[in-house]
């Protein structure tokens, strides 16, 4: 069917340029394909060669009837090329009028059609052509295997012409006229009509009545053999080696690089894992902010706010609502804003360069800026200071970039295979293969392709250092996780009060410093909700307020949550933000379905 799609809409085409070419702008404008047939009889004379393979000898008589005045010079047949895979190798054409004069014409091919262009000059009342040419294979091995059969088109089904009487004759040589199976039907009308017409044959020979064909109607015959009457093109036999190949060599290459994929992951995660048992931490080293640690813990995309939010429980900046803004009658929060405090609060050089991407680096204390809605250059600088984060990570020595062998092996593994797979659709093809196996291992091989070129690149992984940080930022969210009376243990233990500024003295301020310096690694590992509330509590029982974040004494110590989300997604919301440059297709037959058909016209 997609054949017959293909072959209507270039015969469309055709026809349009060849009427267009007849015509130059001093002579007449009448459509050249303004014309009718008195009649169109098809001949085929179908035998087998020295290889087995069908051949036939095609003859086509048409009488065509012109205009008295300059129209037409003369007629156009279309002959398709392709059959189910397999070149029908139109050739040996001749063209003469009914009498056997001959008569001029060019040949014109593409690739999918050849077209005989018949006649130089005005041609006017009745003329007559027969046109002979050759073809190969035009006998089709069923899918079912129950019958070779020729099925075959013997008029276009986009002629503009009507044809007063229609006709056809077949004659099958000896070596296929007893291998006839006795099926034999006929189908006429528009393209994909079930309509039969009368097809009558004996002794190897059929014949069709002549009957009136109107504009865009075609005839359709299928004529059935024994199975194996004839040997088929190579394009149309399996073949394993081209068929079957291909999809085992993608199919492999695929298994391979998803092999290399599960090498390279198992590989990142047994080098992130400390030897040991995760123990309940609370304090974070100043090498590890949140921006190094978010690349040790696999939060990147959260680094950003967990970063600015570090920098205000450190005293560095304090976060505020912008009073500029017009939020307050509808019960909305104000934009947020950041005031520079004290730039020497800083425990790590990744906090210093922080406050200069967000301030600019001559700002002083007291500076305001306010969270942008749309700005690129914000935005921009933003995405550097993540990607310094990663850079950092890698310098400080926790990470490295590497290869997985088992997975480089596997890698270049898939792209052997690949290599291999494209060697095959070579040939396949170049074969003319019609079986789509070939085209499913090239999906196959294409995807193995990808993942493997995308393994061959380092891909990032913890050194034992960075394994030992991890597992200490993964003590942090036990900490965080276990239940209250379990932290206040960790703060009173004997390692604990060593470190807690108290002496850990239960409650205090002091402990409330300690929860609000975890925050922000609350945020890196999706647990600020959880935290927020742990500090709520404290805030209520030691009847303080957040230095870093005073608004929210407007709202409620019980907002805290709330609070944090709103500047988190306005953060994430200026950080993501860059412009855009985007403005604003046996029966069951039917007519067509066949081989041959092709077009036709006049010039």
């Amino acid at each position: 069917m997609r054949r017959i799609a293909r072959a209507l809409g270039i015969g469309i085409a055709a026809a349009a340029l060849l009427g267009v070419a007849g015509c130059s702008a001093d002579e007449p404008s009448a459509d050249p394909q303004d014309f009718s047939y008195d009649s169109w009889h098809v001949s085929y004379e179908i035998g087998v060669d020295d290889e087995g393979r069908a051949v036939a000898e095609v003859t086509e008589t048409m009488v065509a009837r012109f205009p008295d005045f300059d129209q037409s010079r003369g007629i156009v047949r279309g002959i398709p090329i392709d059959y189910q895979g397999a070149s029908t190798d139109p050739r040996d054409f001749t063209v003469t009028d009914e009498h056997g004069e001959p008569l001029p014409f060019e040949i014109e091919e593409d690739d999918d059609f050849i077209a005989v262009i018949v006649g130089d000059e005005y041609v006017h009342g009745r003329q007559g052509y027969v046109i002979g040419y050759t073809l190969s294979d035009p006998i089709l091995a069923r899918e079912d295997g129950l019958a070779d059969e020729f099925y075959w088109d013997l008029i276009d089904f986009e002629h503009l012409q009507p044809v007063d009487a229609f006709s056809a004759e077949f004659v099958f040589a000896e070596g296929l006229a007893d291998r006839l199976d006795g099926n034999a039907r006929c189908y006429s009308g528009e393209a994909y009509s079930e309509a039969e017409c009368r097809l009558e044959g004996a002794d190897g020979a059929f014949e069709l009545a002549p009957l009136p064909l109107a504009p865009r109607e075609g005839v359709t015959v299928a004529i059935g053999l024994e199975p194996g009457s004839v040997a088929q093109p190579p394009a149309r036999v399996p073949n394993f080696a081209l068929d079957v190949l291909p999809v085992a060599a993608g199919g492999a290459g695929l298994l391979a690089a998803l092999g290399g994929i599960a090498a390279t992951v198992a590989s990142r995660l047994r080098r992130r894992r400390a030897p040991g048992a995760i123990i309940a931490e609370y304090e974070v080293p100043d090498e590890l902010p949140p921006l190094v640690a978010a690349e040790l813990v696999g939060a990147s995309s959260r680094a950003i706010p967990a970063q600015v939010v570090h920098l205000a429980v450190r005293g560095a900046l304090r976060i505020e609502e912008d009073e500029s803004t017009e939020g307050k009658s509808g019960g909305k929060k104000e934009d947020p804003a950041l005031r520079l405090l004290d730039p020497s609060r800083v425990g790590d050089p990744l906090d210093a360069r922080s406050l200069d991407e967000l301030f600019g680096s001559k700002a002083a204390a007291g500076a305001v800026i306010r969270l942008p809605k749309r700005d690129q250059e914000f935005g921009q600088r933003m995405k550097r200071l993540g990607a310094k984060g990663r850079e950092e990570a890698i310098a400080r020595g926790y990470l490295e970039k590497r290869r997985s062998r088992l997975g480089l092996a596997l890698a270049l593994l898939a792209l052997a295979l690949t290599a291999v797979l494209a060697v095959l659709l070579v040939l396949a093809i170049a074969s003319g293969r019609t079986s789509p196996l070939p085209y499913v291992g090239m999906i196959l091989g294409i995807v193995a392709l990808l993942i493997a070129l995308g393994l061959l690149s380092k891909q990032r992984m913890h050194t034992p250092e960075g394994a030992r940080a991890r597992a200490r930022l993964l003590g942090v969210k036990e900490f965080i996780r276990v239940a209250e009376a379990d932290r206040l243990r960790a703060l009173q233990s004997y390692s604990g009060a060593e470190r807690a500024p108290d002496g850990g003295i239960e409650g205090g301020v002091d402990v409330i410093r300690v929860y609000e310096r975890l925050l922000p690694y609350a945020m890196l590992f999706g647990l600020e909700k959880e935290w927020s509330r742990v500090i709520e509590v404290r805030y209520e029982e030691a009847g303080a307020v957040p230095l870093w974040y005073p608004a929210l004494a407007l709202h409620g110590l019980g907002g805290l949550s709330g609070t944090l989300t709103h500047f988190t997604g306005s953060l994430n919301s200026a950080v993501a933000y860059s412009s855009s440059g985007a403005g604003g297709s046996t029966g069951g037959g039917f007519a067509g379905g066949g081989g041959g058909g092709g077009f036709s016209g006049g010039h």
